[in-house]
């Protein structure tokens, strides 16, 4: 009798052990909410937080320094979110578990130190130096170094690739999209500005003598375009006057990634961000791609061989009646300020803008009146 309410007593501990075993396990299953990631990274690399959730929990929100990096969803109780910062610093995490009710059933805390500097990108351009001024320039020259449109020979030269451009969504989850215009951070000076304008100006004026058509509008339009040298076509491309690629093979093209859509909203948006800017597919747009030139002459010898005056017709539009009303004007003793207006309205105005022959024309003017290219013409 005793051995029988012994054993009765073991089979009850143990039934009832089970019971809170299971019930313990499936609370402590429920409410389960670990992320693990490296906690330092550099700038550039990937980093996966890998969460391990309860059944609680559909979806992850990442947050950085208060603001959001994306979200996470969750499937057989793990979630995965891989992020690439581009920014170094110090960074305050924040991971908000939360339930297919949209209700928030678990918060997490955390911090991952973010090293090196912004992306770098290996980019070669040329740098344009006369022969006469270098005796060893043959001794260089394995038979293929180019020269540029003006005759002068092109040296390999690297870009200046710690400049820092503000991100765009491609690149940064708080980033905008119309910063693909934008200049490199903190650039240009005021005498940055000023020098390009004098360096540029020895360019414009050959081609001004050459072809007759208005210095003055080619620097401004140079100056405008690509930020006095500092936009990112003009760093990445030498495309100091935003000459796109439409058609055609791109290996010799760059693309701004992230642009605005200009081509009649026919892109593709994949994502709207929480900032609400667009994640385009930039695997099938035409529209944000960009000539790649050797040199800065070269691009500014394309703007008015190929595009102003339709010498071989690869430009799609033939703006080519443009210069030859301007010589007209300059013929018939027009004075030089308006005749360089009414050339660059009617660039404008025939489709070098999408915003119209008014509204360029005071840009580029606005340009010519602070920096006197008048006296360039």
């Amino acid at each position: 009798m005793i051995k029988t309410v012994f054993n009765n007593q073991v089979i009850s501990i143990l039934l009832l052990g089970l019971v809170f075993f299971a019930f313990s396990s499936q609370k402590l299953n429920r409410f389960t909410f670990n992320v693990e990631y490296a906690a330092k990274a550099q700038v550039g690399d990937e980093v996966k937080f890998v969460f391990h959730v309860g059944d609680n929990v559909h979806r992850v929100k990442v947050y950085s320094d208060n603001r959001s990096l994306g979200t996470a969803f969750v499937a057989s109780n793990k979630a995965i979110f891989p992020f690439l910062f581009s920014y170094s610093g110090v960074k305050q995490l924040k991971f908000i578990g939360i339930s297919s009710n949209n209700d928030t059933v678990n918060v997490s805390y955390g911090e991952i130190v973010i090293t090196g500097k912004i992306f770098q990108n290996d980019v070669i351009t040329y740098e344009r130096k006369n022969a006469q001024k270098y005796n060893n320039v043959m001794a260089y020259n394995d038979g293929n170094l180019p020269k540029d449109a003006l005759g002068e020979y092109l040296f390999p030269n690297r870009v200046n690739t710690s400049l820092r451009f503000p991100p765009t969504p491609n690149e940064d989850p708080f980033g905008k999209n119309q910063n693909v215009y934008a200049t490199a951070i903190g650039h240009p000076t005021a005498d940055e500005a000023k020098g390009f304008i004098a360096d540029i100006s020895q360019d414009a004026q050959f081609l001004s003598r050459k072809y007759q058509i208005p210095a003055s509008i080619v620097i401004a339009m140079a100056a405008l375009e690509s930020g006095y040298g500092f936009s990112r076509n003009a760093v990445y491309a030498n495309n100091f006057l935003g000459i796109k690629q439409w058609k055609g093979n791109n290996s010799n093209a760059y693309q701004l990634k992230g642009q605005p859509d200009e081509h009649e909203g026919k892109v593709q948006i994949l994502k709207i961000t929480d900032e609400g800017q667009y994640i385009y597919d930039e695997d099938n747009r035409p529209d944000n791609w960009y000539k790649r030139f050797n040199s800065r002459a070269d691009c500014m010898t394309f703007l008015v061989e190929e595009i102003f005056l339709h010498k071989t017709g690869l430009w799609k539009r033939d703006y080519s009646d443009i210069p030859r009303f301007y010589q007209g004007q300059i013929a018939e003793g027009v004075d030089k300020y308006s005749a360089a207006y009414t050339f660059v309205y009617a660039i404008g105005e025939k489709g070098y803008s999408h915003k119209g022959g008014k509204y360029y024309a005071d840009r580029i003017m606005k340009l010519v009146d602070k920096y006197n290219l008048i006296q360039y013409d």
